[in-house]
């Protein structure tokens, strides 16, 4: 890539969002499905977010908290002040449906990349890397107009072109040969389902991870190569998790609010390398980052109550969740009529009336974290007293949310935050 003139003095954002990419996905967040090199040694010298929650599960929703400042259930029925627009950002995606349903005003400009696929004996380019390489050229003739550049993927939602011999990579000698389908799987498990073909799917969407962190390594040398690792926020963040058959779903259908769906990796660089990485506790959420992204270019930090994660892992002394922020010390994630909220020492589920008027069948799942991450103990009956104590939070957030606050601003009661039993 040929260097552009420098733009001395600028700072620069290069953002890279993936839907479907979980937890579950990357090694540095104990993700054991497949291994991840580049974002792990990309984690390593950077800041990852342990706690970092989606506010609801569709990619455009997810996307426009990210972009607006501003939380999913704030802007339900509500007027929010001030959106954050960005007329200093280029969107680059692989998703039609997002070019065609978005705001345009957000963005200054926003550009469809039209991936092709490639076979056996031609270019062998993955979708996302045509992506990444059509989003990176097209910047570098922009960059005085554009100094921040988002690039966003269908990733597990598109087509599955990772090289198969990546679904191989997971699998040991006398294990079953992985699917060879190209579509996102979707598979709703029965009591007669063969383990054989969940675990099968966990392997082909592990191939796609590492294709995913191949092409990470694309942004980085570009940015080496252009001049603009030093001055640049880098930016790796998951939108929607994708269900490996935790809770009854592989896929694309399993629309639940458990962690597999909205517990995502965040981690961001600060324009160098860290001499070693920083692990952050506290609960973030995609409204946040937008006041990121605008204290790093150098604009506004903050819009209402959103509070920058960067700052806060600057200004935060300690990480005892007693000391975190009331804003940081809960995250709150809404998707039709389920409502889920995650404090320090334990989650919660809700099927419900949203507007809690009538609430004869609510179903409550309670479970210990951060132990249980991967919500598999559901002990609401072992633990009635703090039930009741998130019932009461959920309430307050809820009637922040209605009245267009974007964070919780009470501090938690202790049992919410000590996570000893």
């Amino acid at each position: 890539m040929d260097a552009p003139e420098p733009v001395i003095g600028k700072r620069h954002v290069v953002i890279l969002t993936i839907e479907g990419l979980g937890c579950n996905l990357v090694g540095s967040y104990g993700g054991a499905i497949a291994p991840t090199k580049n974002w792990d040694s990309f984690a390593s010298r950077a800041i990852v977010f342990d706690q970092y929650w989606a506010d609801t599960l569709l990619p455009y929703d997810v996307l426009e908290s990210m972009w607006s400042g501003t939380h999913f259930g704030s802007r339900q029925g509500n007027q929010v002040a001030s959106p954050m627009q960005w007329e200093d950002g280029l969107l680059v995606t692989d998703s039609l449906s997002l070019v065609e349903n978005m705001d345009r005003d957000a963005f200054g400009d926003v550009l469809f990349a039209e991936t092709s696929d490639s076979t056996e004996g031609e270019s062998g380019t993955t979708h996302i890397e045509q992506l990444i390489e059509t989003a990176l050229g097209a910047w570098a003739n922009q960059l005085s107009d554009y100094p921040f550049l988002w690039i966003h993927s269908k990733g597990l939602s598109g087509k599955w072109d990772a090289p198969y011999e990546y679904r191989m990579v997971m699998c040991d000698e006398g294990d079953p040969d992985p699917p060879r389908e190209t579509e996102p799987a979707s598979l709703r498990i029965m009591p007669n389902t063969d383990p054989d073909e969940i675990f099968g799917w966990a392997c082909a969407a592990g191939g796609q991870s590492i294709a995913y962190d191949d092409a990470w390594s694309i942004i980085e040398n570009a940015l080496g190569e252009l001049g603009l690792a030093e001055s640049s926020l880098l930016v790796l963040a998951g939108v929607a998790g994708f269900p490996m058959g935790e809770h009854g779903w592989v896929g694309t259908a399993g629309q639940s609010l458990y962690a597999e769906t909205i517990h995502l990796p965040l981690i961001i660089r600060p324009g160098h390398q860290l001499d070693l990485g920083i692990r952050v506790p506290f609960m973030v959420q995609p409204h946040m980052i937008a006041s990121t992204i605008r204290s790093w270019l150098g604009g506004n930090k903050a819009i209402g109550e959103s509070a920058s994660p960067m700052d806060l892992v600057t200004q935060t002394d300690a990480f005892a969740a007693e000391h975190w922020p009331p804003a940081n010390q809960v995250a709150c994630s809404l998707f039709q009529d389920q409502i889920h909220v995650a404090v320090p020492a334990w989650s919660c589920r809700w099927e419900c009336n949203r507007d809690q008027t009538e609430l004869p069948q609510e179903k409550a799942e309670l479970f210990a974290m951060p132990d249980d991450r991967w919500q598999q103990n559901e002990i609401s009956q072992r633990a009635l007293e703090v039930l009741e104590s998130m019932v009461q939070v959920r309430a307050g957030l809820l009637d922040n949310l209605r009245s267009g606050s974007l964070a919780n601003s009470d501090a938690l009661p202790k049992e919410l935050i000590n996570p000893q039993r």
